[in-house]
């Protein structure tokens, strides 16, 4: 279902004491509004306010609301204010048009303050009204949600509801996980998950009216649920450690990134100087390995040649000699001579006495080996080229080893001048440095301990899985043996097939899929990139891992400036959005920040028109919304949707009004 937002009414929301409306206009041509504020003046509370009033949680801790942690919901001024005995509440109203008609979703909450000052809230409830069968219908409860999740579902939302910020690192540090949530996400494949935990628990009622007729059935089903576990918590714990992983690499780009931007000139030089050295030493283990592989195959390809070189000299010498006495070629043919010894005559037409038969046999012989000699004449050149590749085999090995030498020398050099980087860093009279680098050495270290556990896990589950499939043939090929349980088992292998049949549907659409978001991404980000020609393609490989193909050919996914991570963030949620099927607005807090002006130029040209007919609303800071930004969306841009927060003189008081031109 296609919507627009019409309004947003916040009341005593947040830093929003009071009544507070935004009516939107829409034109598909003019499809963009912009909502202008000061960091910390309420911003990135908008946008809560929507995701609380959709879906209960606010994107910016996305975390069920809870009223007595933090700072609450209700605006604090209004609790202030409120009297012992009395009550007030906060209420976000969203107007919304679809294609059945207007839409109001409300969400409100209450809070009395008891005699003492004590706050008690209550739970937050939601309210749906919507036209159905030309009437007005009001929905509250269980069945609120739902609707809601059929406008939008909340697994979808953060492809439509956006945090400029977090979009900006989505790419920047390593997350497949999330990358495979959010493909998973899209896929929409909820029911197929139901059937296959339904299916999987009629397997096991199944399994447990089986008849054990015999001792080694009875064996094998031990075996089979054995295996089950055992392949559920090794998967658990991959997940488990695959999480930690990309949590500790998100940990650690922010930790080079406080050490990178350091008012501290020798920390910043040394922290830059170390990630230059991280990816040369990254392309000097490529190479490395490279040039190892070259050199044992040179070894695999001339060994057994070096090994023969007394028997190939032989040979070869053996050949050369019969061809300078002209042995070789034989001058008749064996052949020739075998047909005068089997007809008994001459070509005169003389017959062949048996003494003259018995010379023709001796020389018939002797042409034979001439003849299995001739082969190795044809393969002269072959053995020359051998020859002469042992010969140039202690240069051409020297050379191979001296490059690898070279490569050796060069990594350790830079690994040493890393660890004295390090070391100096943990010396430095900062202590908070100090911290920063001794969290930073744990982290690395970490980092490797699990991506080895990782690799452990998945070569365990593999298996886990091997031994799982034969022990369930196994299981079928002992129930085959009583008549008592073929029922059963006809059951069990219609059941365990058809869970294949769902795992490889599921494969098949999250691949297609996986194929379909990353076209389209490319798409996207050739389209809304500035530097065209310098990056050819977007590759999202079967681990979810992402690669920006530069134009000579490497990944440039950790050398993006912030404006191209922006974009290929922009480029992957306009993708999964497209994807999607669902239709709803652009919101996107704070799109402009941390990029350059050149990007920053080109994303406002591009943007609105690349998200034609969508309703895509901004949330701007004024060093973002400059002069340039300004002309470029005047023209996607109807004056009533010009919006501006304004805060009270002590700054906790924040309203919203329409600013105009």
């Amino acid at each position: 279902m296609r919507f627009t937002i019409s309004s947003i009414k916040m009341t005593n929301y947040r830093q929003y004491q009071g009544n507070q409306t935004l009516d939107f206009s829409f034109d598909k041509n003019k499809n963009v509004s912009i909502i202008l504020g000061q960091n910390g003046a309420g911003k990135s509370n908008l946008l809560n306010a929507l995701t609380w009033c959709f879906y209960g949680k606010e994107i910016h801790n996305d975390q069920q609301a809870k009223e007595t942690d933090g700072m609450p919901i209700i605006n604090v001024a209004e609790l202030d204010a409120l009297e012992p005995g009395r009550s007030t509440f906060a209420e976000v109203v969203v107007s919304i048009y679809t294609n059945t008609g207007q839409w109001l979703i409300k969400r409100h909450i209450d809070v009395l303050k008891d005699d003492l000052g004590k706050l008690h809230f209550d739970q937050p409830q939601l309210t749906v009204f919507y036209p159905f069968g030309g009437q007005d219908k009001i929905v509250e409860g269980d069945e609120t949600q739902r609707l809601i999740n059929n406008l939008l579902p909340e697994a979808l939302r953060q492809f439509f509801f956006i945090d400029g910020e977090q979009l900006r690192e989505f790419f920047r540090i390593s997350n497949p996980t999330e990358i495979a949530k959010a493909i998973d996400n899209v896929s929409q494949l909820e029911l197929m998950y139901k059937a296959a935990g339904n299916l999987e628990a009629y397997e096991n009622q199944l399994r447990k009216n089986v008849k054990a007729t015999t001792p080694q059935l009875q064996k094998v089903q031990q075996k089979i649920q054995i295996l089950k576990g055992k392949s559920e918590k090794a998967k658990e714990s991959l997940q488990k450690n695959k999480e930690e992983l990309e949590k500790d690499i998100s940990e650690l780009a922010q930790v080079e990134d406080y050490l990178r931007k350091h008012n501290d000139a020798v920390v910043s030089k040394l922290q830059e100087e170390r990630e230059l050295l991280e990816r040369d030493i990254t392309s000097l283990n490529r190479h490395l390995k490279d040039a190892e592989l070259e050199r044992n195959g040179y070894l695999v390809d001339t060994a057994p040649y070096i090994h023969l070189k007394d028997e190939i000299e032989s040979a070869y010498s053996l050949i050369q000699q019969k061809v300078e006495k002209g042995d070789l070629p034989p001058r008749i043919r064996e052949t020739f001579v075998r047909e005068l010894i089997d007809s008994g005559r001459c070509i005169c037409g003389n017959e062949i006495k048996e003494n003259e038969k018995h010379k023709l046999e001796s020389y018939s012989r002797k042409l034979e080996l001439s003849e299995l000699s001739e082969v190795c004449i044809v393969g002269k050149t072959t053995l020359d080229e051998i020859l002469l590749d042992i010969e140039e085999f202690p240069s051409k090995i020297d050379q191979l080893n001296r490059k690898i030498e070279e490569f050796k020398d060069e990594y350790d050099e830079k690994t040493r001048r890393l660890d004295y980087i390090s070391e100096t860093l943990k010396k430095h009279n900062i202590e908070e440095i100090r911290a920063y680098e001794e969290r930073r050495k744990k982290l690395t270290n970490g980092i490797n301990k699990t991506e080895n556990l990782i690799k452990m896990l998945e070569a365990e589950i593999t298996t886990i899985n091997k031994d799982l499939d034969e022990a369930l043939s196994e299981e079928r090929k002992e129930l085959s043996k009583d008549k008592k349980n073929a029922q059963l088992r006809a059951k069990l292998q219609l059941v365990q097939e058809a869970l294949k049949t769902l795992a490889g549907t599921e494969y098949i659409i999250k691949s297609k899929i996986r194929k379909q978001v990353e076209s389209t991404t490319k798409e996207n980000f050739l389209k809304l990139l500035r530097k065209k020609a310098a990056f050819k393609d977007i590759v999202i490989e079967d681990t979810f891992d992402v690669k920006v193909i530069h134009s000579q050919g490497y990944n440039a996914i950790n050398y993006l400036s912030a404006g191209e991570y922006m974009i290929l963030g922009l480029s992957f949620m306009s993708a999964l959005m497209t994807i999607s099927g669902f239709h709803a607005p652009v919101i996107i807090d704070t799109p402009l920040g941390k990029i350059d002006d050149e990007h920053r130029e080109y994303i406002t040209t591009e943007l609105p028109k690349f998200l034609q007919g969508t309703q895509l609303i901004l949330l701007v800071t004024p060093t973002e919304y400059d002069d340039t930004v300004r002309k470029n969306l005047q023209e996607y841009l109807l004056e009533e949707n010009f919006f501006k927060i304004v805060e009270n003189e002590s700054k906790t008081i924040s309203k919203v009004i329409s600013h105009g031109h």
